[in-house]
């Protein structure tokens, strides 16, 4: 096996999109940042990478993004071998790494480098119609006027969940995905009370995230409500397969998510890579 390295997501995404689409699951994290890079552009760093057998048959493929993050496809344990072989050998400079927990355990052995888990990963598929539950009120899609709020809102769960920084302003991120209409807002008695993102992916398959209810406003099933709206959202224009990730370590959104409808289907981790 041989990897090659392209240029440009575009070619990537020609090349790969075939092999990718096989498993939009276990592929939504690299579907995802492609998804960024062809809609945005790049921003300056990001690389491009698949794995080839002698027969030319693409077996992997592997992004890495402007922070030096790399998202990893599904791939057995020799294909990642070969790859994390070929970016050790070449000093290729990475500060974390995306994937499936196999996929990741072969990489890290064949990199040597130290590394620590950020967050394990539980990846969730929606199953059927959203059930909404309990909560009060209904859904709507944010606007320019709900900016600053979702702006605050957007921080703080960042905060809360110690996401990894990137290079582009939370406003202008914030912004994009209004005039996008990937979020989703939960109403109650006039008031904003909660809000999930949503957003389309190749592979008609779509991912749910971030979901955020400011703490005094939790336990009244904001989260699972709005959740289901915006899983209901994101397919307006076509059915798409639905998933969402969550923290393996917080037991009460998975249980919300799992009376939503969605059902755990793998087992996927970010790491950092020790200075």
């Amino acid at each position: 096996m041989i990897v090659v390295e392209y240029t440009d997501a575009p070619t990537l995404w020609r090349e790969a999109e075939a092999f990718l689409s096989r498993d939009p699951a276990n592929n939504t994290h690299q579907l995802s940042a492609i998804k960024r890079i062809l809609d945005l552009g790049a921003r300056g760093g990001e690389r491009f990478f698949v794995i080839r057998t002698e027969q030319d048959a693409l077996v992997g493929s592997a992004v890495a993004v402007d922070t030096q993050t790399l998202f990893l496809s599904l791939m057995d344990a020799a294909t990642v071998t070969v790859l994390a072989t070929h970016l050790r050998d070449a000093k290729v400079q990475l500060s974390g790494v995306i994937g499936r927990e196999d996929v990741l355990k072969a990489f890290t052995e064949s990199l040597m480098s130290p590394f620590s888990t950020h967050v394990n990963l539980m990846l969730y598929r929606l199953e059927g119609s959203p059930e909404f539950g309990r909560a009060l009120g209904g859904g709507r899609l944010a606007t320019m006027d709900d900016l600053s709020l979702l702006v605050d809102w957007h921080a703080a769960f960042e905060q809360e969940v110690s996401m990894i920084k990137v290079p582009t302003p939370l406003e202008e991120r914030v912004t994009r995905r209004i005039r996008d209409r990937q979020l989703t807002l939960w109403i109650d008695d006039g008031r904003v009370v909660s809000f999930a993102g949503a957003n389309a992916l190749p592979a008609a398959s779509a991912r749910v995230g971030p979901v955020y209810t400011p703490p005094k406003l939790r336990g009244r099933g904001y989260a699972q409500a709005v959740t289901a709206a915006a899983s209901l959202q994101v397919q307006s224009d076509e059915p798409r397969t639905v998933f969402l990730n969550t923290d393996a370590i917080n037991p009460a959104s998975n249980k919300a998510y799992q009376r939503i409808g969605y059902r755990h289907i793998a087992d996927h981790a970010h790491l950092l890579f020790h200075a």
